[in-house]
């Protein structure tokens, strides 16, 4: 005996859902298997009086072989497409099917992995599928997103230009190194991107480079002042050996010791 799934009192055909369930489809888009169910069902349905010509049957099945042609070419445009896709950098996002939730995975494709008709991508240990491709980012925007987000961590951490002071120095000053390392186009970028840290900290920069100009021109004036010292102190030992000169001239001619 044969049993079928029942629902509101009709009968539900589930002989595909096997097949399509694995299988996502857009709505209103037929494949070569519904052509090949509407041709089997004109067939069987067809007025007995007055049948179709095998030319009409011939037609529908020339369109068939075509549909069948171009969802094979698409597929392999797929598989072109996903095995270029290895070594790029990519955002995946996924649709959790319990929660609906959608998030987002960055990473590198490490291989493709076929399964049927679905096509994966391995990022970061896991598979996702084709249909999941958000993004496919160039490597090196990818590169100057991530140093962008951690210049934007650091700077959040600085004093303003209002706060900042000579205890700061070292910090500031590694920032900057950091900075002049990166290439012209990771510069631009925090600079356009991160316009708000950036200018926080060019104006504490600014603020700082003053206290240190002002430090240094203190310290240069004490050392100045040291050296001053030290000249008079040399000028005043060269007077007492011009004064025991002047009066050895006095006195004329050394005195001989007596015999």
């Amino acid at each position: 005996m044969l049993w079928q799934k029942v629902e509101n009192g009709q009968l539900v055909d589930t002989s595909a859902e096997g097949t399509s369930a694995s299988k996502k489809r857009e709505p209103g888009k037929l494949d070569k298997e519904d052509f090949l169910k509407l041709l089997v069902a004109q067939m069987k349905y067809q007025d007995p009086l007055e049948p179709q010509s095998n030319t009409e049957y011939v037609a529908q099945l020339a369109t068939f072989t075509q549909v069948e042609a171009t969802e094979n070419m698409a597929h392999t445009a797929e598989s072109l497409q996903a095995n270029a896709l290895v070594g790029k950098t990519v955002i995946i996002r996924p649709t959790n099917p319990v929660t609906g939730e959608t998030t987002y995975v960055t990473g590198t494709v490490d291989f493709v992995q076929k399964e049927g008709s679905n096509i994966y991508l391995s990022v970061g240990g896991a598979l996702y599928n084709l249909d999941d491709l958000y993004t496919v980012a160039d490597t090196e925007y990818m590169e100057a997103t991530f140093l962008a987000d951690d210049f934007e961590k650091t700077v959040a951490q600085l004093p303003n230009a209002d706060n900042v002071s000579l205890k700061d120095e070292q910090t500031f000053k590694m920032i900057r190194e950091q900075f002049d390392k990166l290439t012209d186009y990771q510069k631009e970028f925090i600079q356009n991107n991160c316009k708000e840290a950036w200018d926080k900290f060019v104006a504490a920069e600014t603020a700082l480079n003053v206290l240190i100009a002002i430090r240094d021109e203190i310290a240069g004036g004490d050392k100045d002042d040291a050296t001053s010292g030290e000249g008079d102190k040399g000028d005043g030992e060269g007077d007492k050996g011009d004064g025991d000169g002047a009066d050895k001239g006095d006195n004329g001619e050394a005195i001989k010791p007596t015999e």
